[in-house]
């Protein structure tokens, strides 16, 4: 069985290297030639994602095909839907706000409250009758902070187009943590869940993942039920991400609300490499190449995940290429430094990854936080 990638990016990259070592030939379609994918895989098609040529190509290598990022095109790929895991109707889904949205609220999975605003509507009405403070999100396109705004004064709001564009409203919670659960489900419908991920925020991009999660367990119960549901009412077959909040909303309720899903591998899930007794990547792989999967357990102590954002090259007076990772001896507790090869350091752009195993878990994210500041400290 030859199993393709849509998109080559870093996630796309580890998932390769976990169907290698199942002897599961892979195909990536990318067409960045500087994408970690095309920097250290062979035969990648350097083809654009909505080709109709390079699809049919593609597909007819491929007895199976997943993704790795949500967003991509898909309407091109309803002449091959039969191939792709998970479905072309859970990416349709998950990459559409006001679809996720509706498709939440419809099987009482409790989204956060939300409004959507037509493109023939206008925005700056319905966010004041929304009311101050709201996230103002448009439906398509948006991941890491991209497509969002945070509107707290009617002088922000106007800084937004009134019309032209679907947008989906949605409150601003009193946050009191966000985790995220990976479930897993393969073709018969057998699935299990990754243990909960505690993940922080800076910017609107994941800084760091803590496993085990700092939350109550009665709490992570509930995140682990919910987002089994999700893939069962979806029909998953592969793995999804459920985001969600844990906080107080404007009706004075706490409450465990779904943010957003990812039918893929995903960031926070990066800990499960050396955490679990198999990886988010495994899983995966197995699913797609049909090979059983089993339900991974969590190695003792506690495990923090840091993403490597082109901040470091920068602070380091490096615009790409090589890290200087000489502060690595002082920290002992590092486990692993994954690089994923991509040559241009910018802000924000995740550039790579680390993870600690310590004691417990908030020693772990104490000590991946000295060792990042360790990194950005410019040497001569």
């Amino acid at each position: 069985m030859t199993v393709g990638i849509l998109g080559g990016g870093q996630l796309g990259l580890m998932l390769a290297e976990s169907l290698r070592k199942l002897d599961t030939p892979v195909v990536v379609l990318e067409p960045d030639d500087e994408a970690p994918c095309a920097q250290r895989l062979a035969g990648v098609m350097e083809r654009p994602l909505d080709d109709a040529d390079a699809l049919t190509e593609f597909f007819g290598r491929c007895e199976r095909v997943t993704y790795d990022s949500e967003n991509i095109p898909s309407a091109p790929l309803a002449p091959f839907a039969v191939k792709l895991a998970p479905s072309l109707k859970v990416l349709q889904v998950s990459q559409h706000r006001t679809l996720e949205k509706r498709f939440l609220v419809e099987h009482g999975f409790g989204p956060v409250h939300f409004a959507v605003v037509q493109a023939s509507e206008s925005l700056h009405e319905a966010a004041r009758r929304f009311g101050f403070p709201c996230i103002v999100k448009s439906s398509l396109g948006g991941y890491d902070g991209k497509g969002q705004h945070r509107v707290r004064t009617e002088a922000e709001l106007l800084t937004l187009p009134s019309m032209g564009t679907e947008w989906v409203l949605e409150e601003v919670l009193a946050l009191e943590a966000e985790v995220s659960c990976i479930v897993a489900r393969d073709d018969a419908g057998r699935a299990f869940s990754f243990p909960v991920f505690e993940n922080i925020h800076t910017s609107h991009v994941l800084d760091v993942t803590v496993l085990p999660a700092r939350v109550d367990v009665a709490l992570q119960e509930e995140a682990r039920t919910r987002a089994l549901a999700i893939a069962a009412a979806l029909e998953v077959v592969g793995l999804l991400t459920v985001e969600f909040f844990v906080g107080v909303g404007r009706d004075g309720t706490r409450r465990l609300a779904v943010n957003e899903l990812a039918p893929r591998v995903h960031n926070s899930g990066h800990v499960t490499r050396q955490a679990c007794t198999v990886s988010q990547f495994d899983v995966l792989a197995r699913i797609v190449s049909g090979v059983p999967v089993t339900s991974p357990e969590l190695h003792p102590g506690g495990w923090c995940m840091g993403n490597l954002l082109g901040d470091v090259w920068l602070a380091q007076g490096r615009t790409g290429g090589a890290l200087d990772l000489s502060a690595w001896e002082r920290f002992p507790q590092v486990v692993d430094v994954y690089l994923y090869g991509k040559r241009e350091a910018r802000p924000k752009r995740k550039m790579g990854h680390f993870v600690v195993h310590a004691a417990t878990a908030t020693e772990a994210a104490d000590v991946a936080q000295r060792f990042r500041a360790a990194l950005m400290i410019r040497k001569g």
